[in-house]
């Protein structure tokens, strides 16, 4: 049921991730292939009228008449700014959208969802730890450190990935939610963009390769390595062991 009464021959499309997971990338290419992302955006491409409504601890325990109420005032932005830019599609890229995905999918039947997964080991020693920071007493239902250690971080990491996965096994979420690698991205671009093309059934405005050159493989990858796996929670590594196993580093 939708409250918002959506117009379904338009596809939102959603871009969320942990922040530092390098979402900039799909911002750019779903740009390219003639989505509106909006026109207030921070130097991340991070849509700042959705932060503004949804990035706030209140969004967790707000009534259905006022998150619905925020996400209809998004909506009519986001139209008005890409009736502005010549598109016929309208998205938005921000990281902390896997937050509220679940009653923004209630919102938009024909919604997609992209989830950028980047290695739980690495963004537990990124320098970006705003997310954990922000969400992790909620997720985790204990007190995180400021700035949130290494363990505290993967336990929140692994905590996302547990609540999308769920979500996106759901029979009527299984078209609907895409998780991308970013190792896998930037190491292979021409088969996970045209995955990603395909999931969101796109004919890009400009050509595979134009897209391809968009991505850039970080000196970050790989950080983790040199910290290996002992400050870790074992329930943690359990967890990644089971569900993400490309994630460790090769024994």
């Amino acid at each position: 049921m939708s409250h918002m009464m959506p117009d379904d021959t338009q596809k939102p499309i959603a871009i969320g991730a942990i922040g530092g997971s390098g979402s900039r990338v799909l911002a750019k290419i779903i740009q390219a292939s003639g989505v509106s992302i909006g026109s207030n955006l921070n130097p991340s491409s991070d849509n700042l009228e959705f932060t503004a409504r949804f990035k706030t601890l209140d969004v967790l325990d707000l009534p259905d008449n006022q998150f619905f109420s925020r996400l209809g005032d998004f909506e009519a932005i986001s139209r008005a700014d890409m009736v502005q830019a010549g598109n016929k599609r309208w998205g938005w890229k921000e990281p902390n959208t896997h937050v509220v995905i679940e009653r923004i999918l209630e919102a938009y039947p024909s919604m997609r969802y992209v989830h950028l997964l980047r290695n739980g080991f690495d963004m537990a020693f990124s320098g970006n730890q705003n997310q954990p920071r922000l969400w992790g007493p909620a997720y985790l239902n204990r007190p995180i450190s400021d700035p949130p250690t290494p363990p505290e971080s993967l336990a929140y990491f692994c905590e996302v990935h547990r609540r999308i996965s769920k979500l996106a096994r759901q029979p009527h979420n299984q078209s609907r939610i895409l998780f991308v690698e970013y190792e896998a991205l930037c190491y292979d671009p021409k088969s996970e963009i045209t995955r990603l093309l395909d999931f969101l059934d796109f004919k890009p405005e400009v050509s595979l390769k134009e897209l391809c050159n968009a991505v850039q493989q970080p000196a970050s990858i790989g950080r983790s390595l040199a910290f290996g796996l002992k400050p870790f929670d074992q329930e943690d590594l359990n967890y990644i062991r089971k569900n993400l196993p490309k994630m460790l580093p090769a024994s």
